[in-house]
């Protein structure tokens, strides 16, 4: 999961050399991405062509989110079975810049196993609560979650949910899913969840390779379904 920090890393920085593309192709290694999550995202097509060209290998099917958020999943390994976007939450009038949503896609692996993926960038002020920005947020993405996912997916739920750990709506989703990974910057408001966090590993990756990164971390977790 990346929060890209678009409106500088790309329109004011002219994406800094590749700087997101590098860090993605620099960090897949031999195994490749499965599913990658953005935020801040306008254009997802330059996010995975930039790493290609940095020698991300691999083809990937990158689906629009709507409101800035995009997933990649790569195609040789994952079948599209559904995806869905839907707003979960929207920004408090002290910092309002709009409705929040959490992207979907229900994904079934080339041995069977199908995962629903969700990616969110979560309501502003960051670990502002009540209204449609603290445990409501939580509880519309698990309605989401209970209305899409089938009985036998395992979940994955990632983002930028600008809360950190010790907000309302983290707390409400720890006693829902298992947090296997959490960032540090902005005080720690990236987080990785999980139905099943049996052998769950994951790894700061920075914020980019150029000159000008990200203001938030790239977060990768390994899991064992």
């Amino acid at each position: 999961t990346y929060n890209l920090f678009w409106w500088n890393l790309f329109d004011k920085r002219g994406g800094s050399g590749r700087s997101a593309g590098k860090l993605i192709a620099q960090t897949s290694g031999p195994e490749q991405y499965d599913i990658m999550a953005f935020q801040e995202c306008d254009d997802r097509h330059r996010v995975i062509n930039d790493a290609k060209l940095e020698g991300l290998p691999g083809e990937y099917e990158a689906l629009d989110g709507g409101r800035a958020v995009a997933i990649a999943y790569l195609k040789s390994r994952w079948t599209l079975k559904a995806h869905g976007s839907e707003d979960v939450g929207e920004d408090d009038q002290h910092q309002h810049y709009g409705k929040r949503t959490a992207q979907w896609v229900r994904l079934q692996h080339a041995d069977g196993n199908v995962v629903f993926f969700v990616n969110h960038h979560g309501p502003l002020p960051v670990g502002w609560g009540g209204g449609c920005t603290g445990s409501a947020v939580a509880y519309n993405i698990m309605r989401v979650i209970a209305t899409h996912a089938h009985p036998d997916d395992s979940i994955v739920l990632v983002g930028d949910f600008n809360a950190p750990a010790d907000s309302s709506r983290i707390r409400e989703l720890d006693t829902r899913l298992n947090r296997v990974f959490s960032g540090t910057e902005m005080g720690g408001v990236d987080h990785v969840f999980t139905n099943c966090a049996a052998e769950a590993q994951g790894t700061n990756l920075g914020k980019g390779k150029g000159e000008f990164g990200s203001d938030h971390d790239a977060l990768s977790v390994t899991f064992k379904f």
